[in-house]
């Protein structure tokens, strides 16, 4: 008998177990990938001073990184359904540290562009959440998959909370190129992770209990109707094009501001340390956002609980904005408060909404596509908030824009039909 005691479990227990170990395998990967991307904020004046650039070209660095997050979904959820999630995970994580490592020797902005760029990027979508939405889709159903994501989306927050303030401490002591490094070696340590479970049972997916029994005449009987979803079935359905939407619209209006958050901070007079803390507070907030989020999503409805997200968010961008009129504490802990509660609250909702919607053995690659969105709205916010700011010199028009695409991502919640008709 093994020494866990593994042979004295029923099927349905060890499905269990493995179930867990999964959401947190994920959340590891998760935090990883992300994570890495989230501490650009604190590179982004080191660069600049490095290379002698503006902050728009810089900054191109971090879009370019998400576009290719993005891009590369579907083909990351292709890989999924093609050759299984260990395989991709395995090369997501090399991916991540040679782009990393590389970086640490560029000599010249557009090398940043191909490690971070390209290497980072690349292995966010390997790492992301279009794999792990499609295999923590064959563990869960209904509210549970809903809180399954909620846990490795909230991997993003913890994340940004470990790694931000932790690379700002190695650039300010050693050195932005240390700090690469740094993040290079977190990402070796995490592989041995990987091991924590039986893949072909992991891939295979949940142990079934027995259906019921038929139900006698008179009763009535519920007929599901079931579609083989394909890409271009999955196009051509108006909900795949709200959901693109929202990730599109909302990643544009939040990292048009956050991408330039720790500079702006340190431009108004927070030492550089404590801007990247404060940055990283949200960090501490997103997780519990995410799963509070979550919880409201199955007690007040998704559209109530999409509502309360986007007000939070606007509202705490609003409190950023007002700290250059006013250096409160109470706007400074509003913006803190409020986005990092709200920052990443959509995306389990997009997600479990895209599992019900079109679950299947190609979910993979359909939600990977539907987060092509989200890397074009991050890349297009980005950049485009670095340029507003490099154009006008201040930081006005980058909340105006924000605040517009925020209302815009929030938009096919209510007019699109196909999503009101599938709430939790």
């Amino acid at each position: 008998m093994p020494e866990d005691g593994s042979a004295s479990r029923s099927p349905a227990q060890n499905s269990a177990r493995t179930a867990i170990i999964l959401v947190g395998l994920c959340a590891l990967l998760n935090l990883l990938s992300r994570g890495s991307g989230e501490t650009f904020t604190t590179f982004l004046l080191a660069l600049t001073a490095e290379f002698q650039a503006n902050r728009a070209d810089v900054a191109a660095i971090y879009s370019l990184q998400m576009l290719l997050a993005g891009i590369c979904a579907p083909l990351a959820g292709y890989c999924f359904d093609r050759f299984g999630p260990l395989k991709l995970y395995i090369g997501g994580l090399l991916l991540l540290i040679a782009g990393l490592l590389l970086a640490s020797f560029a000599g010249a902005v557009w090398q940043m562009y191909i490690f971070i760029g390209i290497g980072v990027g690349g292995a966010a979508a390997a790492l992301g959440n279009a794999p792990h939405s499609a295999l923590l889709a064959r563990w869960f159903d209904g509210n549970g998959l809903t809180r399954s994501m909620s846990v490795v989306y909230a991997g993003l927050g913890v994340g940004s909370l470990l790694l931000v303030p932790l690379a700002q401490l190695v650039i300010e002591t050693w050195g932005w190129r240390n700090a690469y490094r740094m993040l290079a070696v977190i990402a070796l340590a995490a592989m041995p992770a990987l091991l924590l479970v039986s893949w072909p049972t992991v891939q295979a997916g949940r142990v079934r209990l027995p259906s019921p029994p038929p139900k006698k005449d008179g009763d009535v009987v519920e007929t599901l109707v079931v579609i083989e979803w394909t890409i271009g079935k999955a196009m051509r359905n108006p909900a795949f094009w709200g959901l693109a939407s929202v990730f599109c619209f909302t990643s544009a209006g939040m990292f048009s501001v956050l991408v330039q958050a720790v500079a702006y901070l340190v431009e108004l007079g927070y030492a550089p340390l404590k801007a990247a803390s404060i940055y990283g507070l949200i960090g501490v907030l997103t997780p519990v956002g995410i799963l509070g989020f979550s919880w409201l999503d199955a007690r007040i409805g998704r559209h109530s609980s999409a509502a309360l997200s986007y007000s939070f968010s606007l509202l705490g961008l609003g409190s950023l904005w007002a700290l250059k009129a006013w250096q409160s504490p109470l706007l400074l802990w509003s913006f803190v408060l409020l986005v990092g509660l709200s920052f990443g609250a959509r995306g389990p909702m997009v997600g479990a909404t895209a599992a019900r919607i079109f679950h299947g053995p190609r979910f993979g690659v359909i939600f990977g596509t539907i987060m092509v969105g989200s890397g074009f709205g991050i890349a297009f916010g980005t950049f485009s908030g670095a340029i507003l700011h490099d154009i006008t010199g201040g930081y006005t028009a980058v909340f105006l824009f924000s605040a517009v695409c925020i209302l815009m991502g929030a938009m096919p919640f209510w007019t699109y039909r196909s999503l009101r008709a599938y709430g939790p």
